[in-house]
């Protein structure tokens, strides 16, 4: 018993080593489909579905960091933080992978998401 005890252990200090990036909401999980911003914006059959992205980090809301849009190389989407109630620090030009649910907000496609990641 204190064996598996002791391999838990380090097995949880690995796991918090390899995570490389300051946590937000939920986190981003490993095993949620990564697509690119030019799908979230060209392809309907994503509204309502949970993806991941990643890309960098180019504005970001100034007050309480509820909101920032995300830029990656094949375009720019706005990410809401504020429905699920977290928000990130002034992280412009970091890298961030998020994961959150597309939706439509007045006539444009956006990210809410459920978890940030920034490296």
């Amino acid at each position: 018993m204190k064996r598996i005890f002791i391999l838990f252990c380090i097995a949880t200090l690995l796991t918090a080593a390899c995570s490389s990036g300051e946590l937000y909401g939920q986190g981003v999980p490993k095993d949620i489909p990564k697509v690119q911003v030019k799908d979230v914006l060209l392809k309907p059959s994503l509204q309502g579905q949970i993806v991941a992205l990643e890309g960098i980090v180019v504005t970001q809301c100034a007050s309480n960091g509820c909101w920032f849009f995300l830029n990656d190389s094949t375009g720019q989407l706005f990410i809401d933080l504020a429905p699920k109630g977290f928000a990130i620090p002034p992280r412009t030009k970091k890298i961030a992978r998020v994961f959150g649910m597309v939706q439509q907000k007045e006539g444009s496609a956006q990210l809410v998401a459920y978890g940030v990641e920034i490296q």
